[in-house]
């Protein structure tokens, strides 16, 4: 059985990150607040920790989400971590998303 702490990520990416691990292991789950447990769905699989860490990555990297976070590991339990980001990377981030918005609101206001 692995443990995961969702805690870091958003509330409609805890229900994601869990259908996403299912769809792609044989694995069922049970949520208990930000905590997630996965097991076996049969006693033939068996199911690392390891490789739920490579698709809580590939999760993040199909919500280009990876820079944002990371995970941890430690015996059987994962975590995903927020990341320090560096002012450059902040800015750019900020500056993407105000363009994002601005090109929103212009389309919106053509579409009127």
């Amino acid at each position: 059985m692995v443990s995961i702490d969702v805690s870091a990520l958003d509330s409609d990416l805890k229900d994601d990150v869990v259908t996403f691990i299912e769809s792609k292991l044989p694995v069922k789950s049970d949520k208990d607040g930000d905590l997630i447990s996965l097991e076996d769905k049969s006693p033939r699989s068996h199911v690392t920790s390891p490789e739920i860490r490579t698709y809580m990555k590939r999760f993040l990297y199909s919500k280009d989400m990876r820079k944002q976070f990371r995970i941890l590991s430690e015996g059987g339990s994962l975590t995903f971590v927020k990341q320090k980001l560096e002012k450059e990377e902040e800015e750019e981030e900020k500056e993407e998303e105000e363009s994002k918005k601005k090109s929103a609101d212009e389309s919106s206001k053509a579409s009127d």
